[in-house]
Formats: structure tokens, C-alpha cells, sequence
């Protein structure tokens, strides 16, 4: 019986996904996948361009920032056996690569973009945004509440304390934790 009811409600999520990407564009669409329940979720992300890999699960509440184009997500590209926790935030200005193995919590902020004044008023009519891709290797863990900034490279099976702001690469094999991380 959960089958039948599971399709009915696939079928709502697809025409809700349908008509808030034709309405609102990439902007609406990233606001039905933020409430889609998980069992949906990574269906909608593929159809929608992210390259996802298998055995992943990702928790309700995925805030997409700055989904943009025909394939709205297709900046987005995780591996194998990943999992991502409730209200996360993931900036697709940029790149981001999520390997196979890894984990983040939930709460955490994946961002490929930052914005600045070059004379640091408000006034300043020279605003600017910085880019740069991100990339999480195999097998690191990525602990609740970690804001992690534009063009950082995690490595392999390092570990990320709760709370935490990267804004420098992380080494494989290590852990770092502090606002800014610092190795521990």
C-alpha cells in the first residue's frame, strides 16, 4: 500500500518542482527541493542537472543558493555513499565536488562566492564577488554547523570540528576546528 501513496506523492513533488521552475525560475524550484521529503530529493536534484552517485542520503532541508541555468543544479556533483544532514546550504555559483565516502552535518555552509567593497565603505560603488570552486575529498567528515568559504579543498579523510570557519585548505588525514580552523 506505501508504494501507491509514495507515487501519488512523487507525482505532486514532480508537478510542484514543474511549476514553481516555470513560475519563479532556478529561485523557486531551489524552494520546493528545500521542503521535498528525503526519499525524493536526490531524484529531483538529477532531473534537475546535479550528478549524483549511489547509496547517498540526503536529510530534508537542502538550501540551494544561486541555482542557475537551464540545469538549475548543475554545478553540483557528488560521488558515492555520501550523506548530508538537515539545513544545509550549498552556494552553486561555482563548482562544488563532494567525493565519495563523505559526511557533513547538519547546519553547515558550503560557499563558492564572497562578496567585497574594494574600499571597504558601504558607499564604495567598486563592489566585487570573489569565485572559487570546492572541493571535498574521499572520506572526510565535516561535523555540524561548519561554514566552509569559496576555492577550499578538503582533503582526504580529514575531519572538521562543529562550529567552525574554513577558509584555508584542510590536509588529508587531520583535524581542524576554531574560527578560523586551525589544526588540532
Amino acid at each position: 500500500m506505501k508504494p501507491f501513496f509514495w507515487g501519488i506523492e512523487d507525482f505532486f513533488w514532480s508537478i510542484k518542482c514543474s511549476y514553481n521552475y516555470w513560475l519563479h525560475g532556478p529561485y523557486g524550484l531551489a524552494k520546493v527541493i528545500e521542503k521535498i521529503p528525503f526519499r525524493f530529493l536526490i531524484k529531483y536534484l538529477r532531473k534537475y542537472g546535479a550528478s549524483i552517485g549511489t547509496n547517498c542520503r540526503f536529510e530534508r532541508g537542502l538550501n540551494i543558493h544561486r541555482p542557475l541555468g537551464e540545469k538549475p543544479f548543475e554545478n553540483l556533483f557528488i560521488g558515492n555513499d555520501v550523506y548530508l544532514g538537515h539545513k544545509i546550504l550549498i552556494d552553486l555559483s561555482r563548482k562544488v565536488i563532494i567525493k565519495d565516502k563523505v559526511i557533513i552535518a547538519s547546519g553547515c555552509q558550503l560557499w563558492t562566492h564572497a562578496s567585497f567593497y574594494k574600499n571597504n565603505t558601504i558607499d564604495d560603488p567598486n563592489y566585487g564577488e570573489k569565485y572559487g570552486n570546492l572541493v571535498i575529498n574521499m572520506g572526510a567528515i565535516i561535523y555540524s554547523n561548519v561554514v566552509i568559504t569559496h576555492g577550499i579543498c578538503i582533503g582526504k579523510f580529514a575531519q572538521v570540528g562543529a562550529c567552525s570557519l574554513i577558509n584555508k585548505n584542510v590536509n588529508e588525514n587531520c583535524f581542524v576546528g576554531g574560527v578560523p580552523a586551525v589544526k588540532k
